[in-house]
């Protein structure tokens, strides 16, 4: 059976003195390392955590900013749009302007030769019934009396139209 001698014993405190010493100088000192690195771990997911807020408060500002900048660029095209049709209805409305004025120019510029046109072919005319009527009489008639002459036919053939 069992005896108890004294080798149990030293051996019983063998263990002890061991299992203290291990206590002191191994258990103690590993759990202070494992609760230092727990420390850290623990440390650097609150680091993470902070960067993924401080992350998500970037990608909300960056998406703002970029929804601003979308926009400000809706704006702008739209502001372009209204400086090119305003630019484009004042370049037609001065062609039209200009148009309109060339045209009155040219309507003048025919009515002024047309008028032209009709003094001379009225001068034209009093010289061919000048030289008819002198053919018909058969003589010179004096200046006064063409000049009659030629007025009368004038105001017949303005009657006649």
């Amino acid at each position: 059976m069992l005896r108890l001698d004294i080798n149990l014993i030293f051996t019983i405190i063998n263990l002890l003195v061991l299992y203290f010493l291990m206590k002191k100088f191994l258990f103690k000192p590993v759990n202070q390392i494992i609760a230092q690195r727990e420390e850290e771990i623990e440390k650097q997911f609150k680091d993470a955590e902070k960067a993924r807020r401080q992350a998500d408060v970037l990608k909300q500002e960056y998406e703002s900013s970029l929804e601003n900048a979308k926009a400000d660029s809706a704006k702008l095209v739209h502001e372009a749009k209204e400086k090119a049709r305003t630019e484009y209805d004042r370049i037609v409305k001065s062609a039209d302007e200009e148009v309109a004025r060339r045209l009155q120019k040219a309507e003048e510029t025919i009515a002024e030769e047309k008028e032209k046109s009709l003094r001379s072919m009225e001068n034209e005319i009093g010289t061919l019934v000048i030289q008819a009527a002198s053919k018909v009489v058969g003589e010179k008639v004096s200046v006064e009396n063409n000049q009659k002459l030629y007025d009368d036919f004038i105001a017949e053939m303005g009657e006649g139209k």
